[in-house]
């Protein structure tokens, strides 16, 4: 039996053999489907021994200085961390095979750039020095010469270290070890005569070990965070955060963190022999002094040198309304901002430097950005040269205020010739009014300047892009030409002034009646063109009609009414070709024949759509009438439970009958009442009638309940659940006595979109069952939060009972998945015992067909609800099934 709402061709297509199939599929897979909840975030962090940096207290838990400020960073973010111990080379292999998250105290090289991630803000600044046991006179790198000096194997100490011994020609022998500690025992026990460790590890230390500090200092090292290269830019960005902020405030963690480990381990002893030696070294003083005030001279001679070209240059790049950066070509974080950035965009310099790439350019940019450096960087590895030729490209930027900046991004990739490291140097500069001019260029080039729509030349571009998106999601578009009737004699008796303003109230005319994706162009004089998207030929009539009407209201020029009409010609793609200016010359066709056959009015550019367009149109004009005229009327279909064969509540069924087109199938008007807004009225319509239907049937005994069809139309309009609360209360109907039915497709678009639709009507206590379910969109996910109460197993299933398996098994796992989720099910279309019996069997609640009884008037479902045996039913149509 047809109801109110048809089904499209989604329901024929499931009907068929492979289709069930993969809806079966479908539907078990979102039966095995399960929540699962999220994880708190664990970060594996790598551990040795560094004290005071890292180090274990008495029962082993890791402490120091990166765990307490890694840890302070945590507990703001909502990170778990797990430490991990393993010695320092272990660590850096492990970091970089990804069995680490995050490993503290590490400084930046070149080499491990290429293969870490870090930070930009540095967590701590140290240095190397070297410690000497207390027997062993070493006060300058050349005391070094036959020594064994103990090294961290892989660190960069023993990098820097080396470099040095190798510039002066020494003979050192270097003894790896695997630890700052091992290193300080090596020297204690006399397997070595120094050791080179950080500051802070030797500072703490040297008196447990009875070592001594040198004056022999190297290697000024900034310590990062490092992260597995391409992973966790989320931690970094975290971190760099913290650390920014944390750095400006002297009572922060950081700064707390780093006093309190500020005092050495051990008291200062003063040597017994210090006394004696100090007389004996009176005169070596003295020469060292002189030697040193030499130095001093030279070294203050060339700091001020440095100091005024540093001065200089930042004098230059400070002074520069363009803003001049460096970036790190492996991490991609910017080494160097100068100020123009804060009036460029608002922020500081050292918040662009603590930000990721991501947060200066968008996707698109970031991306071109990215290819640019990546080239560069081959480039330079394959011939040898010191930079590249500089590149120009023009990026929106976002300011601080939420506004963007339209900037021109010249960059260079330049090799230092000393250390070979590379980096990106570039200048960013405001081009806003220039981009502003282009535009304006631009606009005068496509756009018509008297109404602002775009220009024929403009058209035929989107058009054609429009095409191409059409082709590749396989949608419908028409393409309509608009020319104004007798617009000549308008312009001749009112001048052209009346003219150009006509032009412009039916340009907004027509821009008000599109959406988003469509739109109208002027092409020439008082002829326009719309494009309109994803429309069939039925929904394209419509929409000319409407435009049509639109078009001809009157318009007021120096008090004056002024009439005006069109003709529309219409050309759809696929179907009248395949290429803007072919579809648009076949719309111009269709216009002209419709201005040789009658003006105001519109026509397709084939015979066949143009005649089922006239019959689309006098359907739409004659229901505009069925309501006041009483053509429409509601039938009432039972609902009968299964289990003991009552009759337990009946659809209202709309049915339409006209004078002269006889009985018009839902199928066909309801499309046409829903496309033209005439479903909001008649759907009230309807429920009015329900209501008052099921208010009568208070005092039969069962007091069945009434369910009615409700439009996504409706749902949608504005105080649709006030007006329905307020019929059933002037009805006397409880809102749990009238079962609102809707299609699948009230679900297409986002969960978070129906519920908000639905949920007032919950709330107000009426149940919602989902129509025709099986044909459509539904998903589990729909089903859990949008809390139907029913489904209805649409008749195509049905039908097919003792048939097709499939279809058996499609029907059994609809069942299936309506009693796990706790919601009932009636089958629609029921008209045979094997049917009934079927359905008995496999669980299913209520049935629904002429088993039970066709659509009949309200007075007849009252006589048949006083005459209804349940158990001569259940015994007449389902013998044997208990």
């Amino acid at each position: 039996m047809r109801r109110m709402h048809g089904v499209g061709m989604l329901r024929r297509s499931v009907s068929g053999g492979a289709a069930p199939r993969r809806w079966l599929a479908g539907l078990a897979w979102l039966l095995a489907c399960a929540s699962v909840q999220a994880q708190p975030r664990v970060l594996q962090v790598g551990f040795y021994d560094n004290p005071p940096k890292l180090m274990r207290t008495a029962d082993g838990a890791p402490s120091g200085i990166f765990v307490e400020l890694l840890q302070a960073i945590a507990r703001e973010e909502g990170w778990t961390l797990a430490f991990q111990p393993c010695r320092w080379a272990e660590c850096l292999q492990r970091l970089q095979r990804g069995e680490l998250d995050v490993m503290p105290d590490v400084a930046m090289t070149s080499e491990r750039q290429a293969q870490f991630d870090f930070h930009v803000q540095p967590a701590m600044l140290s240095w190397s020095q070297l410690y000497r046991g207390a027997s062993v006179p070493v006060g300058t790198l050349l005391d070094l010469e036959g020594r064994r000096v103990a090294v961290l194997r892989d660190s960069v100490q023993a990098t820097a270290l080396q470099g040095m011994v190798a510039g002066f020609g020494l003979h050192v022998v270097m003894v790896p070890v695997d630890s700052f500690a091992e290193g300080f025992e090596a020297v204690a026990a006399g397997r070595a005569d120094v050791a080179a460790v950080n500051v802070h590890f030797g500072d703490y230390h040297m008196n447990a070990y009875g070592l001594r500090a040198t004056p022999v200092v190297f290697n000024p090292t900034r310590l990062y965070f490092a992260v597995p290269r391409g992973r966790h830019a989320d931690v970094l960005r975290a971190i760099d955060r913290h650390l920014v902020r944390w750095a400006a405030d002297a009572q922060s963690p950081y700064h707390q963190i780093l006093r309190r480990w500020a005092v050495p381990e051990g008291a200062t002893r003063v040597p017994q022999w210090v006394a004696p030696a100090l007389g004996g070294l009176v005169g070596a003083a003295a020469l060292l002094g002189a030697v040193s005030l030499w130095l001093r001279r030279r070294v203050r001679l060339a700091t001020a040198a440095m100091q005024r070209s540093e001065r200089r240059f930042r004098e230059l790049t400070e002074s520069l309304p363009d803003v001049v950066w460096t970036l790190d070509p492996v991490t991609m974080r910017f080494t160097y901002v100068s100020p123009a950035v804060q009036r460029l965009r608002g922020y500081t310099p050292q918040e662009v430097m603590a930000m990721p790439l991501e947060a200066a350019l968008p996707s698109d940019a970031l991306a071109r950005v990215r290819s640019l450096v990546l080239r560069g960087l081959v480039e330079l590895e394959r011939s040898g040269a010191p930079q590249t030729p500089p590149t120009v490209m023009e990026v929106p930027q976002p300011r601080r205020d939420g506004s963007w900046v339209w900037t021109e991004v010249v960059t260079t990739l330049v090799r230092d010739p000393d250390t070979g490291h590379i980096e990106v140097r570039g200048v960013t500069r405001d081009i806003s009014e220039r981009r502003a001019a282009q535009e304006r260029i631009e606009r005068l080039a496509r756009y018509d300047q008297l109404t602002g729509l775009p220009n024929r030349t403009w058209l035929q571009e989107r058009l054609a892009a429009l095409l191409a998106t059409a082709r590749l999601q396989r949608e419908a578009l028409a393409v309509l030409v608009v020319d104004l009737d007798h617009f000549k004699t308008v312009n001749d008796a009112q001048g052209l002034q009346a003219g150009d303003a006509l032009l412009v109230q039916v340009a907004r005319r027509l821009e008000a009646a599109l959406g988003p994706r469509e739109m109208v162009a002027r092409l020439d004089g008082d002829e326009f063109a719309v494009v309109l998207i994803d429309v069939s030929a039925d929904v394209a009539a419509q929409r000319a009609q409407a435009l049509l009407g639109a078009i001809a209201g009157p318009y007021r020029f120096e008090g004056a009414d002024i009439g005006l009409g069109a003709t529309i010609g219409i050309a759809l793609y696929p179907d009248d070709g395949d290429a803007a200016e072919e579809l648009l010359r076949r719309a111009d066709a269709a216009m002209h024949q419709a201005k040789r056959t009658g003006r105001n009015a519109f026509r397709f550019f084939t015979s066949e759509l143009q005649h089922r367009s006239q019959q689309l149109l006098r359907l739409s004009s004659a229901l505009a009438q069925a309501l006041p005229h009483g053509e429409l009327q509601v039938l009432y279909q039972p609902q009968l439970a299964l289990r003991d064969g009552r009759i337990v509540g009946a659809e209202a069924l709309l049915r339409w009958q006209h004078p002269q087109l006889g009985a018009v199938s839902p199928t066909d008007f309801i499309p046409v009442a829903e496309s033209s807004g005439r479903i909001i009225e008649i759907g009230g319509w309807v429920l009015q009638q329900a209501l008052a239907a099921a208010r009568r049937w208070a005092d039969v005994p069962g007091a069945p309940y009434v369910a009615v069809n409700v439009s996504v139309l409706q749902l949608r309009h504005t105080g649709f659940v006030q007006r329905l609360c307020d019929l059933a209360n002037s009805a006397g109907v409880p809102p749990q006595r009238v079962e609102l039915e809707v299609t699948e497709s009230v679900t297409a678009g986002e969960a978070e979109q129906a519920r908000q639709m639905l949920q007032p009507l919950q709330e107000a206590g009426f149940p919602i069952a989902i129509d025709d379910f099986g044909t459509g969109y539904s998903s589990l996910t729909y089903l859990r939060r949008l809390g139907f109460a029913r489904l209805k197993i649409d008749q195509a299933f049905v039908r097919d009972i003792g048939r097709d398996p499939d279809n058996e098994a499609i029907i059994r796992a609809i069942v299936q998945l309506a009693r796990t989720l706790g919601l009932t099910t009636v089958a629609e279309g029921v008209e045979t015992i094997e049917q009934a019996s079927f359905l008995a069997r496999e669980g299913c609640d209520l049935i629904q067909g002429w088993l039970v009884a066709a659509a009949m008037r309200e007075a007849d479902f009252v006589t048949l609800l006083g005459k209804h045996d349940p158990a001569g039913w259940r015994q007449r149509w389902l013998p044997g099934v208990d």
